[in-house]
């Protein structure tokens, strides 16, 4: 009913803004369709969706049309509004017709039907992707002086980690007309190039990136995305956003920060091998992939291409097809000869060529094969005879010529002297997606004796190559091993030493720091593997397994933090109790151990990941998995690490501004303990902590005073828990800050920070530096109060807080800001938003908060236009993340500029949505800045006290008793 009203609100506010009469007329009928749907329907959450929508097209409408007149307006925009016009008239008629009925039968509500709400979303889906960003898809991508920036056409610089463009391949032989033709396509649509594997589209796709006009266009934002060392199986949406982020230089693995980061100026994407995210295993992530690819190619600034062997084209983009063609024959002899120089008839070169389709990489490795055997050409086409009818019976396949090229080379005299050794090397490195390890062969082949001469032969073929310290395949080859000839279902090899490699090496990680240049390199095969052996999990191999998983993820987040592709196999396991004991499947890898063996199962995997999720600030997913382990060990009846879940879920429930769900998650926390006696005071004094912090934001400040007094003690006697402690003491600086009392606030700080100085700990000194700072800015230290986030900052670089540096920087900006010095908080900020570009851990959650302050800084420089814009973005981005807190200030934000703007209907929607929002997050709107640093407004940003006390216009006055008001 709230988001009925809001968006009943928000339209008709739009209609009262927009000059347009067909503008108008939408959002007056979508009014309309929402007043019948808040008044007569029973199932009002159904429309849930179409609240959503109808709230995106009001906002997206204001920003086509406000402050145009009719003549200025896009013509595809008016053909749009006109289309939405006629498609929403006919709800309007089914709505009506609905309430019309009711009232008929004297009844006072109806029913719609849920499948025709759903057709209408998907339409008014349609009408939102087909209008492209002219009119409704949001672009809001800028941030800070970005923003500025581009409005002025100004050229913007950043530093970034991305990868470096691949160079144009060195040889390249007759594909000059398709890079032209592509290269002209590229000016005004995307393009896709189509064609059967090894044809040749990457070296097309990788020659087109180093174009002349290409590289003067988009300069260093030209990007390759891989997509050929990764299972179909394997591919989730996750995984799929991963690969860009990592290819733009960031770790966030959100659409959103891609978004921002692609939307900052022109930008060339590369999805190479586009099939493999085509044909992701699960039909919603499918689905997404689709959507997300929409939604990139859809930005204006972004230009992109896909290769692909299928034959499937992004639906809601304008793309231009190109068929990649076998070589031409001049080509293909070009090709041939560079590598293996002719010396004989050229006729029999021509029919061989032809006998191979004229198919690049057949070329390439049968040249090779020819060079490497110093086959005479007759003896090269007398070897290719003999294998004529393998050809036939491969049929139709993708990579039939290939694959008898493969075949071809494996049967030369240098490999079949070899045995059946060289076999199953390539099949364990098809398997492997970085690789065979150079130092790990004889671990990984104990029974092949000449495993380096293999390894060799291989190589000079070019079956495999070496690459940074391992021995690995191209796509092609690596498809044909893996699937494409007899025998060589994956399953089927014996994959025992390999296992018996990696889990060894994993158990004998004995302490937190080791291991961590092992991880680096080997971690996507560690993923495969396990991936792998979980897919195939026994009863009796589930402990061993479950070992190995549970370990390399915990040394994954320490070592090398990344999203991965583990979720849907672990939670594919069985609900099922722990083993008892630890099986032998693999002997090698028991570490015998005093008392009872370790067990690891499905809930320790689950409760590991929502882990890697929690330190990646996933939040959502962290709560989610967190969730499900809870469940699972509360059926292997581990109250222990049950209770514990739910510890950790209040804690992210605290993190994203739900307090009171934070409170009654503790509370079921603390009662689970009792219950099943399993609450020592380590555990009481952590529930304790999290909820003294959650009293606290309640503005409940005497209640959290005393809980937080007695758990520092309990820390303190203790000895140990040095992070909690210190937690303990700076949340209680923050309640005696927020009571006034900054004496007694210094003082908690200053013994946290004496705390994490005796620990080394820099950037837990940082972090109590800035709760320092605040106290010197209220007390009017200005100068004292910048000297300490300088110095914070300094500390948590070198501490790598990447994090706690930009959170230094932006208080720096906010205090800049609050003394008039605008110029150099957007600066400050500049530098801030260029650091979360390639941060990844927390800078999905520092995104919108760097964004709010950039909004604050134009607040108080009293461009307002720019404010509303940031300040909507960073409500946007807090959506995606569930923020709660800076999206409720955020949005009193835009309360106050519509205030400033003389628009006291405008502010009171805005108002009443923080309100709404400080419901959900249960708190009293009079606490929405606790525990806020340097982000309040100004004293002179009077509405948000004004509506709170009743006197702007039509606004109730509130009754409330608290504590402390806060200023």
């Amino acid at each position: 009913m709230v988001a009925l009203t809001n968006a009943i609100g928000a339209l008709d506010l739009a209609k009262d803004l927009v000059p347009v009469e067909v503008a108008k007329g939408v959002l007056s009928t979508l009014s309309s369709i929402l007043t019948v749907v808040k008044n007569t329907m029973q199932n009002k959450d159904d429309f849930a969706e179409i609240v959503s929508r109808c709230n995106n097209i009001a906002e997206s409408i204001k920003g086509s049309t406000q402050g145009k007149i009719e003549s200025e307006i896009d013509p595809i925009v008016t053909q749009a509004l006109s289309e939405l016009q006629s498609f929403i008239d006919d709800i309007e008629k089914t709505v009506k017709a609905k309430e019309h009925s009711a009232i008929s039968n004297r009844v006072f509500s109806a029913s719609m039907d849920r499948e025709i709400i759903a057709k209408w979303k998907e339409q008014l889906d349609y009408f939102l992707r087909m209008c492209d960003h002219k009119l409704i898809v949001d672009t809001r991508t800028e941030i800070g002086d970005i923003a500025r920036a581009l409005k002025r056409g100004a050229e913007v610089q950043f530093e970034s980690n991305c990868e470096p463009p691949p160079p144009k391949p060195s040889m390249f032989f007759g594909r000059d007309g398709l890079v032209r033709d592509a290269v002209e396509s590229l000016n005004d649509k995307h393009v896709v190039l189509f064609g059967p594997g090894g044809i040749g589209k990457s070296s097309i796709a990788k020659a087109i990136l180093n174009e002349d006009t290409i590289v003067a266009r988009f300069n260093d934002r030209r990007f390759f995305v891989r997509f050929d060392d990764i299972n179909a199986s394997q591919v989730t949406h996750s995984t799929f956003i991963g690969r860009i982020a990592g290819a733009l230089g960031l770790r966030s693995n959100l659409v959103s920060s891609i978004k921002t980061s692609l939307g900052t100026c022109e930008a060339f994407l590369v999805l190479d091998n586009a099939e493999t995210f085509q044909d992701a295993a699960s039909d919603a992530d499918a689905s997404r992939i689709a959507e997300t690819i929409d939604e990139l190619g859809s930005l204006p600034s972004v230009t992109m291409m896909l290769t692909t062997r299928n034959r499937r084209v992004p639906t809601n983009l304008r793309c231009a097809t190109i068929d990649v063609p076998a070589l031409e024959a001049s080509a293909a002899r070009q090709a041939f000869t560079e590598i293996y120089p002719v010396n004989g008839s050229q006729a029999i070169v021509d029919k061989l060529l032809s006998a191979l389709d004229f198919h690049a990489l057949s070329i390439n490795l049968l040249a090779h094969v020819a060079r490497e055997s110093q086959l005479t050409l007759e003896e090269l086409m007398k070897s290719w005879e003999r294998h004529q009818t393998q050809l036939l019976h491969l049929g139709e396949g993708k990579l039939r010529s290939v694959s008898v090229t493969i075949e071809l080379s494996l049967t030369s005299s240098s490999i079949t002297k070899l045995g059946n050794d060289a076999r199953h090397v390539m099949q364990v490195a098809a398997f492997l997606p970085q690789g065979i390890n150079e130092n790990a062969l004889e671990d990984l082949f104990p029974a092949i004796t000449n495993i380096r001469s293999i390894v060799d032969a291989l190589c000079r073929l070019s079956l495999m190559y070496r690459k940074v310290g391992a021995y690995t395949m191209l796509s092609p080859i690596r498809l044909h091993i893996s699937g494409t000839h007899p025998g060589s279902d994956i399953s089927a090899v014996d994959l025992t030493h390999v296992k018996k490699h990696y889990y060894t090496q994993l158990a004998d990680i004995t302490y937190e720091g080791d291991g961590g240049a092992w991880i680096g390199t080997e971690d996507a095969n560690l993923e495969r593997l396990i991936a792998h052996d979980l897919s195939r999990i026994t009863c009796e191999d589930m402990a061993v397994v479950c070992r190995a998983c549970y370990r390399f993820i915990y040394q994954l987040r320490l070592h090398k933090p990344r999203p991965i592709a583990l979720r849907s196999v672990i939670l594919g396991l069985p609900d099922r109790n722990r083993p008892t004991k630890l099986p032998s499947f693999l002997k090698a890898v028991r570490r015998p151990r005093p008392g009872r063996a370790p067990s690891y199962g499905k809930a320790n995997c689950v409760f590991v990941l929502g882990v890697l999720a929690d330190d990646l600030a996933n939040v959502t997913e962290a709560i989610d998995l967190y969730a499900t382990a809870k469940q699972l060990f509360f059926l292997d009846q581990d109250h222990d690490l049950a209770a514990s879940c739910l510890q950790r879920i209040a804690s992210q429930y605290i993190y994203l501004g739900k307090v009171a769900d934070a409170e009654r998650t503790l509370q079921e926390a603390l009662t689970m303990r009792r219950k099943y006696r399993v609450l020592s005071p380590s555990d009481e004094a952590d529930i304790n902590l999290h909820l003294g912090n959650a009293m606290m934001r309640r503005g409940r400040l005497q209640e959290a005073r005393v809980l937080l007094a007695s758990t520092q003690e309990y820390f303190e006697r203790s000895g140990d828990h040095t992070t909690y402690l210190s937690w303990a003491m700076s949340s209680q600086g923050v309640i005696e800050l927020s009571s006034g009392n900054c004496l007694a606030a210094r003082h908690h700080f200053n013994a946290a920070l004496s705390l994490h100085t005796r620990m080394n700990d820099d950037v837990g000194q940082s972090q109590s530096l800035v709760a320092l700072s605040t106290v010197e800015a209220i007390e009017g230290n200005v100068a004292e109060a910048h000297k300490l986030l300088q110095e914070a900052f300094m500390l948590a670089t070198g501490g790598k807080g990447t994090y706690q540096a930009c959170a230094a920087m932006w208080y720096r900006a906010a205090l800049a800001s609050d003394e008039g010095d605008i110029n150099l908080a957007r600066d400050l900020l500049r530098r801030v938003h260029a650091e979360l570009a390639t941060y990844g851990g927390q800078s999905d959650i520092a995104v919108p908060i760097a964004t709010y302050f950039s909004a604050r800084n134009e607040l108080f420089a009293q461009d307002y236009q720019t404010a509303r814009e940031l300040f909507s973005s960073a409500v946007e981005y807090c959506e995606e993340q569930s923020a709660m807190w800076f999206q409720a200030r955020s949005t009193r934000a835009l309360g106050e500029i519509y205030l400033l703007e003389n628009d006291i209907a405008g502010a009171e929607v805005w108002f009443s949505k923080t309100v709404t929002l400080c419901d959900n997050m249960g708190i009293h709107p009079d606490f929405l800045y606790i525990n806020a640093g340097h982000c309040k407004l100004r004293e002179s940003h009077g509405g948000w006290n004004l509506f709170l006390e009743g006197r702007l216009r039509s606004s109730r006055p509130r009754s409330v008793t608290v504590d402390v008001i806060p200023s």
